[in-house]
């Protein structure tokens, strides 16, 4: 199954080069779920603030479930500080 990934803010560095504002599409076993993805790309788990399939909120706890469909998108913000 495939996906794509957008990956926003300091998240960014964890895509390939070649990412566009498109993110990439990435190939996934049936079973992934959305932190492993995470994992996969080098995405620090405690960092993780905001993550969006298809623009749907997922929960703390849903993401260690395998919830993605053929064609996802699957965006991801880090926690954002400042002043």
């Amino acid at each position: 199954m495939q996906i794509r990934v957008k990956l926003f803010a300091t998240f960014r560095q964890y895509l390939p080069e070649q990412a566009g504002s498109e993110g990439i599409l990435l190939e996934i076993g049936e079973n992934a779920t959305p932190l492993q993805v995470l994992q996969r790309l080098g995405v620090p788990a405690d960092a993780i603030h905001l993550v969006l399939i298809n623009g749907e909120y997922i929960e703390s706890q849903r993401r260690e479930e395998a919830i993605f469909q053929d064609q996802d998108v699957l965006a991801v913000w880090p926690a954002v500080a400042g002043g």
